[in-house]
């Protein structure tokens, strides 16, 4: 069995996707320790051990989210401390998530003393361009990334993406085969839930995940200013990132949008937060080209909860909305059809009777579960 050291530029609180992996590889038996970069100094327990698996969190001088040179500066210093961890250790595999800590995998091939696996939850280099994608010092600095991308991806071990194609849409599998390199697909999906779905007694559409998105919360609210204040759903939202102070001061501008906001939440939380919402609003920005080729992991989550989907149109995501009768897709561009399907949902929603309540727009199947994939990911590692 492997000593395995796992690296997310994140804080680890946990993310889910990163401590399902690492718990998967644990009860198949291998060692697994997380190296968390705590880049605002938030959580107290530096070291802790969950469900089997060590987390060590690592800290800079505090690197706030969404500034571009200080992130860069951070990520270098944290990826250096890493590497001075790992120098006298016995690790076998350095599992890097996401392309910003994909250097020190590379690095310890070099070595010689082990495999690197690159784990593309998305497609990094595009989340440069997500403030302005027009900004040509972006453009620049994302077709930098993307070079990289291309490089570790071809230097890996083993090449983990999150996505493959359906129908006519590629998935980032397709991507990488372009690149000349194959990849295992584990998608980021939701525990098993049991199927007690609870709802809330008015519509509301939901929103629990990661607040960095601020155009499609600019685009929602105009949407919502279409329908009539008699007829207009609730909002319930959730989450923390780089613009969550902007998006809520946003809704605060607004208050005939009956809007309650939260921050941020652990994973054990998440069911509870679904069942406060009739559908999950899962329709991002598409411009920065990223969307096409994803499935959110918040629409895994919240087919688990009993809830069907808001998703783009012309995307990956609506192809297996409608492969599995997961929800509905729009034009995110369109604010008019997008205020037209919350309207019809809404207006479905008040006339759904009791006897409907389990599956209130229809009965849907969940084929895709974490327990499947957990197990590519266990018969891949012995493969290693």
């Amino acid at each position: 069995m492997a000593n395995v050291a796992m690296l997310v530029s994140n804080r680890h609180d946990p993310d889910p996707r990163v401590q399902k992996e690492a718990e998967a590889l644990v009860e198949a038996g291998h060692n697994v320790c997380i190296y968390a970069y705590d880049r605002l100094h938030e959580i107290e327990e530096q070291n802790e051990i969950i469900n089997g698996v060590e987390i060590k969190r690592i800290r800079t001088e505090i690197t706030p989210y969404g500034k571009i040179y200080k992130t860069g500066k951070g990520l270098r210093k944290f990826r250096s401390i890493v590497k001075d961890k790992l120098s006298n250790s016995d690790i076998d595999v350095v599992h890097c998530h996401d392309q910003d800590t994909c250097a020190v995998g590379l690095w310890w091939k070099k070595q010689g003393k082990g495999k690197f696996v690159f784990d593309a939850h998305d497609l990094y280099w595009t989340w440069l361009l997500l403030p302005n994608p027009k900004s040509l010092i972006r453009k620049l600095g994302a077709l930098i990334l993307k070079r990289r991308d291309k490089l570790y991806a071809r230097k890996s071990d083993l090449l983990i993406v999150a996505t493959e194609g359906i129908g006519n849409k590629t998935g980032y599998k397709e991507i990488y085969q372009k690149w000349g390199k194959e990849s295992l697909t584990i998608m980021n999906a939701e525990n098993k839930y049991d199927n007690s779905w609870v709802y809330p007694d008015t519509f509301t559409i939901g929103y629990f995940g990661n607040l960095r998105d601020y155009n499609m919360f600019k685009q929602l609210i105009q949407a919502m200013l279409l329908i009539d204040d008699k007829k207009r759903p609730s909002l319930r939202i959730a989450g923390a990132g780089a613009e969550s102070e902007r998006i809520k001061l946003l809704f605060e501008k607004y208050p005939e949008i009956n809007c309650k906001i939260t921050g941020r939440y652990e994973h054990s939380q998440l069911k509870g937060l679904m069942d406060e919402c009739s559908v999950q609003y899962c329709l991002y920005t598409s411009e920065r080209g990223n969307i096409q080729h994803t499935i959110p992991a918040k629409l895994f989550s919240s087919i688990a909860c009993g809830k069907k989907g808001i998703v783009n149109s012309n995307s990956l995501t609506s192809e297996v909305c409608k492969k599995n009768n997961w929800g509905w897709d729009v034009d995110d561009s369109d604010t008019k059809e997008i205020s037209k399907l919350i309207l019809k949902l809404k207006e479905e929603w008040d006339s759904i009777s009791n006897n409907d309540s389990l599956f209130p727009f229809g009965k849907f199947e969940n084929k895709i579960n974490w327990d499947s994939q957990a197990k590519k990911l266990v018969k891949a590692y012995e493969a290693l």
